[in-house]
Protein backbone atom coordinates (compact mmCIF):
# COMPACT_ATOMS: atom_id res chain seq x y z
CA UNK A 1 0.00 0.00 0.00
CA UNK A 2 2.93 2.41 1.06
CA UNK A 3 4.61 2.72 -2.38
CA UNK A 4 1.51 2.80 -4.10
CA UNK A 5 0.11 5.38 -1.23
CA UNK A 6 3.69 7.45 -2.54
CA UNK A 7 3.50 7.04 -6.34
CA UNK A 8 0.18 8.60 -6.14
CA UNK A 9 1.19 11.51 -4.01
CA UNK A 10 4.51 12.46 -6.37
CA UNK A 11 1.76 12.83 -8.86
CA UNK A 12 -0.78 14.64 -7.26
CA UNK A 13 1.22 16.38 -5.76
CA UNK A 14 3.07 17.61 -8.95
CA UNK A 15 -0.30 18.35 -10.55
CA UNK A 16 -1.72 20.13 -7.41
CA UNK A 17 1.54 22.05 -7.28
CA UNK A 18 1.57 23.29 -11.46
CA UNK A 19 -2.06 23.83 -11.05
CA UNK A 20 -1.43 26.44 -8.36
CA UNK A 21 0.56 28.39 -10.42
CA UNK A 22 -0.91 28.31 -13.22
CA UNK A 23 -4.43 29.27 -11.17
CA UNK A 24 -1.93 31.99 -9.06
CA UNK A 25 -0.71 33.50 -12.53
CA UNK A 26 -4.27 33.93 -13.76
CA UNK A 27 -5.55 35.29 -11.00
CA UNK A 28 -2.58 37.91 -10.85
CA UNK A 29 -2.69 38.92 -14.42
CA UNK A 30 -6.46 39.41 -14.87
CA UNK A 31 -7.46 41.25 -11.08
CA UNK A 32 -10.17 43.34 -12.96
CA UNK A 33 -11.95 40.16 -14.09
CA UNK A 34 -12.22 37.80 -10.98
CA UNK A 35 -10.96 38.81 -7.41
CA UNK A 36 -9.92 35.97 -5.32
CA UNK A 37 -7.70 36.45 -2.22
CA UNK A 38 -4.40 34.17 -2.05
CA UNK A 39 -4.79 32.61 1.32
CA UNK A 40 -8.12 31.45 0.21
CA UNK A 41 -6.52 30.20 -2.53
CA UNK A 42 -3.82 28.32 -0.25
CA UNK A 43 -6.69 27.25 2.19
CA UNK A 44 -9.25 25.79 -0.89
CA UNK A 45 -5.95 23.78 -2.69
CA UNK A 46 -5.01 22.71 1.07
CA UNK A 47 -8.33 21.49 1.44
CA UNK A 48 -8.70 20.00 -1.96
CA UNK A 49 -5.35 18.07 -1.53
CA UNK A 50 -6.68 16.57 2.05
CA UNK A 51 -9.70 15.67 0.70
CA UNK A 52 -8.40 14.05 -2.51
CA UNK A 53 -5.72 12.10 -0.43
CA UNK A 54 -8.20 10.95 2.08
CA UNK A 55 -10.33 9.76 -0.90
CA UNK A 56 -7.71 7.74 -2.40
CA UNK A 57 -7.01 6.14 0.78
CA UNK A 58 -10.23 5.06 1.07
CA UNK A 59 -10.42 3.68 -2.37
CA UNK A 60 -7.47 1.83 -2.35
CA UNK A 61 -8.55 0.30 0.84
CA UNK A 62 -12.09 -0.79 0.34
CA UNK A 63 -10.96 -1.71 -3.26
CA UNK A 64 -8.30 -4.33 -1.98
CA UNK A 65 -11.54 -5.61 0.87
CA UNK A 66 -14.70 -5.62 -2.01
CA UNK A 67 -12.98 -5.76 -5.44
CA UNK A 68 -16.18 -6.98 -7.05
CA UNK A 69 -18.01 -4.09 -5.95
CA UNK A 70 -14.72 -1.03 -7.15
CA UNK A 71 -17.32 0.88 -9.65
CA UNK A 72 -20.25 0.89 -6.58
CA UNK A 73 -17.52 2.05 -3.83
CA UNK A 74 -16.29 4.47 -6.18
CA UNK A 75 -18.96 6.16 -6.64
CA UNK A 76 -20.54 6.46 -3.21
CA UNK A 77 -16.87 7.66 -2.38
CA UNK A 78 -17.25 10.08 -4.68
CA UNK A 79 -20.31 11.08 -3.80
CA UNK A 80 -19.60 11.43 0.07
CA UNK A 81 -16.13 13.45 -1.48
CA UNK A 82 -18.67 16.32 -3.66
CA UNK A 83 -20.84 16.07 -0.53
CA UNK A 84 -17.96 17.51 1.46
CA UNK A 85 -16.63 19.46 -0.59
CA UNK A 86 -20.31 21.47 -1.31
CA UNK A 87 -20.44 21.77 2.55
CA UNK A 88 -17.22 23.10 2.79
CA UNK A 89 -18.28 25.87 -0.33
CA UNK A 90 -21.77 26.75 1.41
CA UNK A 91 -20.63 29.18 4.07
CA UNK A 92 -18.96 30.98 0.95
CA UNK A 93 -21.56 31.42 -1.42
CA UNK A 94 -24.58 31.66 0.97
CA UNK A 95 -25.62 34.68 1.51
CA UNK A 96 -25.10 35.52 -2.18
CA UNK A 97 -22.92 38.71 -2.11
CA UNK A 98 -20.96 39.76 -5.18
CA UNK A 99 -17.47 37.70 -4.44
CA UNK A 100 -19.72 34.75 -4.49
CA UNK A 101 -19.43 33.79 -7.98
CA UNK A 102 -16.13 34.18 -8.51
CA UNK A 103 -15.14 32.11 -5.43
CA UNK A 104 -17.39 29.33 -6.49
CA UNK A 105 -16.32 29.39 -10.38
CA UNK A 106 -12.50 29.11 -8.52
CA UNK A 107 -13.46 26.20 -6.24
CA UNK A 108 -15.54 24.19 -9.34
CA UNK A 109 -12.12 24.50 -12.11
CA UNK A 110 -10.12 23.13 -9.20
CA UNK A 111 -12.14 20.44 -8.24
CA UNK A 112 -13.25 19.18 -11.66
CA UNK A 113 -9.24 19.11 -12.74
CA UNK A 114 -8.69 16.88 -9.62
CA UNK A 115 -11.78 14.66 -10.43
CA UNK A 116 -10.25 14.23 -13.74
CA UNK A 117 -6.27 13.43 -12.68
CA UNK A 118 -8.30 11.04 -9.86
CA UNK A 119 -10.59 9.28 -12.30
CA UNK A 120 -7.77 8.96 -15.55
CA UNK A 121 -5.22 7.54 -12.58
CA UNK A 122 -7.80 5.00 -11.09
CA UNK A 123 -8.79 3.95 -15.09
CA UNK A 124 -5.19 3.74 -16.26
CA UNK A 125 -4.07 1.83 -13.43
CA UNK A 126 -7.36 -0.99 -13.25
CA UNK A 127 -6.98 -1.45 -17.17
CA UNK A 128 -3.30 -2.96 -16.13
CA UNK A 129 -5.21 -5.35 -14.33
CA UNK A 130 -4.36 -4.02 -11.12
CA UNK A 131 -6.59 -2.54 -8.39
CA UNK A 132 -3.37 0.23 -8.19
Amino acid sequence: MIPDLIRFLIRFLFLAANLFLVHFLLLHSFPQFISVSISWLIELYIFMGLLTIIHFIGIYGLFKKWPIYSGFLFTVLSFLKMGIAIAYLFPFIFPATHGSIPIALNFMAVYLIILAFEVIYLTKNMLKKQVF
